[in-house]
């Protein structure tokens, strides 16, 4: 349950203490009655809507101590899809830390001579470059499709 102290922004716990309109305080927050909230400007605020988070924001609405759904306008919308993609890069990024370990010790047995490899370099190559690919070749960053990482020979 979330509370509106006067209007405010929802918090999830209510105070440990508080002043009465009678001027009056209460400090034991398990037996505050709900008479003791309306007097003291506490207000239960109603659950937060589903909403599409691709679309719309919520915003409070402390008039009406409510949660508004809000359309996103071009700015917004722009800076989420930005986010979007900062976020594919970031995924991206670590998958190619990832098989980057394994090309590195592909590369070191090579240069020591031994042939104990266990994965195929040209499988790790055309998968590092369809990783590489993404952002150019998804126009949507909710419908990203990840190339499968191929496995040890």
């Amino acid at each position: 349950m979330q509370y509106s102290i006067n209007g405010e922004y929802p918090i999830i716990d209510l105070p440990h203490r508080i002043r009465l309109s009678n001027g009056l305080t209460k400090t034991d927050n398990t037996t505050f009655t709900d008479e003791d909230l309306v007097s003291a400007g506490i207000t239960t605020v109603a659950e937060i809507p589903s909403y599409n988070t691709n679309t719309h924001k919520l915003v409070w609405n402390r008039e009406i101590t409510e949660w508004d759904v809000v359309e996103l306008n071009a700015e917004e919308l722009e800076d989420l899809n930005v986010s979007k993609w900062d976020a594919v890069r970031q995924q991206r990024n670590s998958l190619l830390n990832e098989v980057d370990q394994r090309v590195l010790r592909y590369q070191s047995e090579e240069r020591a001579g031994i042939t104990t490899h266990t994965d195929n370099i040209s499988d790790l190559d055309a998968y590092m470059q369809e990783l590489r690919d993404i952002p150019q070749t998804n126009s949507n960053p909710d419908n990203i499709v990840w190339p499968g990482l191929p496995g040890p020979d």
